[in-house]
């Protein structure tokens, strides 16, 4: 079976024009990894194929912000019999581990499931801003610069996860190339600090560093007008918008 990428929610803050929140699904090998889990968790239904092949799934959180986390009560749908191991940057990024986070958001007055009832199996660890893995699969952890802690992903050769950060050129001079970058892009000119726009991107992403860029976490404030002119700066520098729905192969 190939290696596949599922761009299950391309949207930051909250669903919209057909767009859920952050999550991606990575198929590498043996092994089934979740990026974010926002609203796109509702998206698996997509994939139903690949989670009946897999008894575990790894979900790593890039931050605990509520548009990548609130998904996680939507699993119980979809893998209600596998064994969850969730990874977010936890202690000492953050002063409690991603389980105590993880579980005020499941908290019995607000899911009855609870944090540790989603699945056959849940474990939950803290990657504390180091590399860590996914089973057999490296992941490479950076630092962002956004309004908490927040870090970029990096799984093998295969995908490098970078959103809800500001970017800057400098961090790219060095960064190792994989198959496919997904970007945050939440904005047309630089006006929030905390985030990265179109025209920075294209001022100074290496986009030959990766066989195919997407942009993902798309503001859903963005009007026709604003969306068109994302869309004309991304294909002017070989990058394009993502998706939901989008499968890609790696």
């Amino acid at each position: 079976m190939a290696d596949r990428l599922w761009v299950l929610g391309s949207a930051g803050w909250m669903p919209a024009a057909g767009r859920e929140t952050s999550c991606l699904l990575v198929e590498l090998g043996d092994e089934l990894v979740m990026l974010d889990a926002g609203t796109g968790v509702a998206n698996l239904a997509l994939a139903s194929e690949v989670l009946e092949r897999h008894d575990r799934l790894g979900i790593v959180l890039s931050h605990y912000h509520l548009d990548h986390v609130v998904g996680l009560m939507y699993l119980k749908r979809f893998v209600a019999e596998m064994r969850v191991d969730v990874y977010g940057p936890g202690i000492p990024v953050y002063p409690r581990s991603t389980a105590a986070y993880v579980a005020d958001l499941l908290q019995d007055a607000l899911y009855s499931a609870g944090s540790e009832g989603f699945a056959r199996e849940v474990r939950y660890h803290d990657y504390a801003g180091r590399d860590f893995c996914v089973g057999n699969i490296p992941i490479a952890v950076r630092a962002q610069h956004h309004s908490a802690p927040s870090f970029e992903l990096r799984l093998a050769d295969a995908v490098t996860y970078a959103t809800d950060t500001a970017f800057r050129a400098s961090d790219w001079h060095t960064a190792a190339p994989t198959k496919v970058l997904l970007h945050e892009c939440w904005q047309v000119e630089d006006k929030d600090p905390r985030h990265t726009s179109a025209e920075a991107l294209a001022a100074g992403l290496p986009t030959n560093r990766f066989e195919r860029t997407l942009l993902v976490h798309q503001n859903p404030e963005w009007d026709q007008t604003a969306r068109a002119t994302v869309e004309r700066i991304a294909q002017r520098h070989g990058m394009e918008l993502a998706r939901d729905g989008m499968v890609l192969d790696l």
